[in-house]
């Protein structure tokens, strides 16, 4: 088997590995999201009436809270391993003269300053392939404009878990006003 093959079935795999994390990613931040929209909404069907709602409710808040802060991690470590398998994915791309992870890394930090592998590898790219260079900087004047484009998932799953981790946090402080001062919410406990 040649070298080149045997690096084409590494980098299909680390493809794949990727796509996997992706998947996972966004499965779980829908399963939370969900389920925190649906625990919310049920729990704070109705105002709290005795010491057990009131305890349950609290309870299933800290818990939601605790798998969010564990999410935080959980998906902070997926992201790092992805990042590992995509520049290992680069640095065969280098070996068979395939772009798709270097391109994806160029577009993702192209104005960056504070990256010094950036400006290796638009270096590496200028010289390497002008042609390519030109038009993948041409891609970028044009997908710059556009809104979302810079959105990254670590970005987008930190503000998902912060938003449902706030959520929780109301919810139980509300539910808290509700049982010991159900005049404050205007709620009529008997």
């Amino acid at each position: 088997m040649a070298v080149d093959d045997k690096w084409l079935r590494e980098w299909e795999a680390i493809m794949r590995r990727i796509e996997s994390i992706d998947a996972r990613l966004w499965q779980g931040a829908g399963i939370l999201l969900v389920i925190s929209i649906g625990g919310i909404s049920l729990l704070g069907w109705n105002p709290p009436r005795t010491l057990a709602d009131f305890v349950f409710a609290l309870v299933a808040g800290l818990v939601s809270v605790a798998i969010l802060v564990a999410w935080w991690f959980i998906f902070h470590r997926w992201i790092h391993l992805q990042r590992l398998y995509s520049y290992r994915a680069r640095e065969i791309e280098q070996c068979l003269d395939l772009r798709f992870n270097t391109y994806a890394r160029l577009l993702e930090y192209w104005e960056s300053s504070a990256m010094p592998d950036i400006s290796i590898s638009k270096k590496r790219l200028k010289e390497k392939a002008p042609d390519a260079y030109s038009q993948l900087e041409s891609f970028w004047d044009q997908q710059k404009k556009v809104r979302f484009v810079h959105a990254r998932i670590r970005t987008m799953l930190r503000w998902l878990t912060i938003i449902l981790v706030t959520a929780w946090l109301l919810f139980v402080i509300l539910y808290s006003v509700a049982y010991f001062c159900p005049l404050t919410l205007s709620f009529n406990v008997s």
